[in-house]
């Protein structure tokens, strides 16, 4: 499973305790000025915000993409 795919499965399940840990790079942090913790919740609201709003065209594309993700981590 590539990491977007964890990290998508981690947004799936919820499972913030373990997107803190996947997110806490210096690579994610040092992007902006949010703890890791605040980062890991926007990750799953936004991947909510996604699921919720599939219908709409503007969110298509990117439940195409997260299908994509979900056939990914179960390979």
């Amino acid at each position: 499973m590539g990491r977007m795919s964890y990290i998508s499965h981690l947004c799936e399940t919820k499972n913030i305790k373990e997107l803190i840990k996947e997110v806490n790079t210096p690579e994610l942090t040092g992007l902006t000025s949010k703890t890791p913790k605040e980062i890991a919740i926007g990750f799953i609201e936004a991947h909510h915000k996604i699921k919720d709003n599939k219908k709409d065209n503007a969110y298509k594309v990117l439940n195409k993409i997260h299908e994509e993700l979900k056939k990914e981590s179960h390979d």
